[in-house]
């Protein structure tokens, strides 16, 4: 009967426990507050000072085109267009690239490195959401980037001019192959900047190579034009991922290239680098998708 009496006993205790009584907003909401988070994460916002220092820098960068064509316009006496429109592009494509090898790899490669795929596949969000968010920060970020400029640029040279509305009514055409290409080249490097850099948790590797990709392939397909001829000399040009985006930038704006471009040499239609660009946003889709549909954690 004693040792029956000291036998432990079992208790109940109440610990405040309560099932989830509010609003559950799914997958969308989900899907978005990731999208937020990495549009910050983009900017360094959140991130180590190193983080914001590069992406940041590289923002600022592209804006100095910018700058000095509004500096110019305050100045001179006469409506003078250092930077036309259509080429802005061809003195930011280096730190887009850049800005894409620094940030990819960031967005897309930590929590693989951290080991946090598991905890976002394991809630409403499926891997197809999740790829939609990353992409979609990363060419809003490309596209702050490469499209504000141009605007800021629009407006600026607007308000140096004796005549505000006239200007804007002159140039307002210029206003939607400024979004267009500007949305163009977001989608692109967003796109085959990510599906280089997904391949690889390591922040080095990526970097390399998504800064390998459009170096070697532009100056390849540099050196294929301006070593061949007939239809290779054409096609070549397709094999630059920079001049791709350069003939549909020009194509948009329904301007003709520099003499010294390797567009010249080409002699390709400009709906051509339009097509090739959806092209190869399509194949990077398809690879990024397939990446981490099969990709174990």
């Amino acid at each position: 009967m004693a040792e029956q009496a000291n036998s432990p006993t079992g208790s109940i205790y109440d610990l405040g426990y309560r099932p989830h009584e509010g609003e559950r907003l799914g997958r969308a909401y989900a899907t978005f507050a990731l999208f937020v988070y990495s549009l910050r994460g983009v900017f360094g916002l959140g991130r180590s000072a190193l983080s914001k220092v590069f992406s940041m820098g590289l923002a600022v960068v592209a804006l100095v085109p910018a700058a000095i064509q509004l500096g110019i316009a305050a100045i001179a006496p006469l409506e003078l267009e250092i930077i036309p429109p259509e080429e802005y592009f061809s003195f930011v494509q280096i730190v887009l690239a850049l800005f894409c090898a620094v940030v990819a790899p960031e967005i897309i490669g930590r929590d693989q490195r951290n080991r946090t795929l598991p905890l976002y596949f394991s809630r409403a969000l499926s891997r197809p959401d999740y790829v939609t968010s990353k992409l979609g920060a990363l060419a809003a970020g490309v596209f702050i980037v490469v499209g504000l400029p141009q605007v800021i640029l629009l407006l600026g040279s607007a308000v140096a001019t004796d005549d505000v509305v006239s200007y804007l009514g002159d140039n307002a055409g210029d206003l939607p192959p400024i979004l267009g290409g500007s949305l163009l080249v977001a989608v692109f490097f967003a796109t085959v900047s990510l599906t280089i850099a997904s391949q690889t948790p390591r922040r080095a590797f990526a970097t390399g190579g998504v800064l390998a990709y459009f170096v070697i392939f532009t100056i390849l397909g540099s050196i294929l034009v301006n070593t061949t001829s007939g239809t290779v000399q054409d096609y070549s040009v397709l094999i630059s991922p920079i001049d791709v985006l350069d003939g549909s930038v020009h194509w948009l704006f329904g301007a003709q290239p520099p003499s010294d471009s390797d567009l010249v040499h080409s002699g390709l239609a400009g709906g051509v680098y339009v097509l090739a660009a959806f092209a190869y946003i399509g194949a990077a889709l398809g690879l990024l998708f397939r990446r981490f549909m099969r990709l174990t954690v």
